[in-house]
């Protein structure tokens, strides 16, 4: 699901914070991210409430001008709903440097348009997590269009129109232990999110010898 959010959003969206560091905005995401895994039980109470802002089809979000339209409905919710009451809770994800400055070569990398896991110049994350000088071990999900934080992760957790739900399968997948979150306007849906996880804060293999960054 993709909604393209005002310009008053899109400020918020993108405080300025120092430049070391994650943006406040990231900082929610993760918290967010945390929260669905830890307590998929409450989680699934908050999308009973999501459920009801849901019109033949169209998710009409609260305070905003604007309609959403899905592929798969209110259906998707509920399933997912019914999902989370089977999922057991999971530990908090901890948050990685390497993990996030990855994250951020593709959000830099797509601001002037395109999508996908791919960086324009073909690199895969693993590549990316290589470049900085980690591992391949790297799990990838993206949201773009998100309204908010929460948004993020609820986009990832329901994920409309994916057959698979690999998504879901990645933000629940126990063995991912640590995260990088990074977020940045994009050109066709005003802003997008790149969350990489990995087994390691460094997308290495436990127990192998570290990397050098390339060049």
């Amino acid at each position: 699901m993709r909604l393209g959010v005002s310009g008053t959003l899109l400020a918020l969206f993108l405080a300025a914070v120092p430049a070391a560091g994650e943006t406040p905005f990231e900082h929610q995401v993760l918290v967010a991210l945390n929260a669905a895994r830890t307590d998929p039980a409450s989680y699934a109470a908050g999308l009973s409430q999501y459920r009801t802002y849901f019109y033949a089809g169209r998710l009409h979000y609260p305070g905003l001008d604007a309609e959403m339209e899905t592929q798969e409905g209110v259906k998707v919710v509920d399933e997912t709903i019914a999902f989370l009451a089977r999922q057991p809770a999971l530990p908090s994800v901890q948050p990685a440097p390497l993990l996030a400055a990855t994250a951020a070569d593709l959000v830099a990398d797509q601001a002037q348009g395109g999508t996908g896991h791919e960086s324009s110049d073909g690199a895969t994350p693993a590549d990316r997590a290589r470049r900085r000088g980690g591992g391949g071990f790297v799990a990838e999900v993206i949201a773009y269009g998100p309204v908010d934080a929460a948004d993020v992760v609820r986009q990832l957790v329901i994920d409309d129109g994916v057959a698979d739900r690999g998504h879901r399968a990645i933000i629940y997948a126990q063995e991912l232990r640590f995260a990088g979150v990074s977020c940045g306007p994009h050109a066709e849906y005003r802003t997008m999110c790149v969350i990489d996880l990995s087994i390691s804060p460094d997308g290495g293999y436990p127990g192998a010898p570290p990397r050098r960054p390339s060049r």
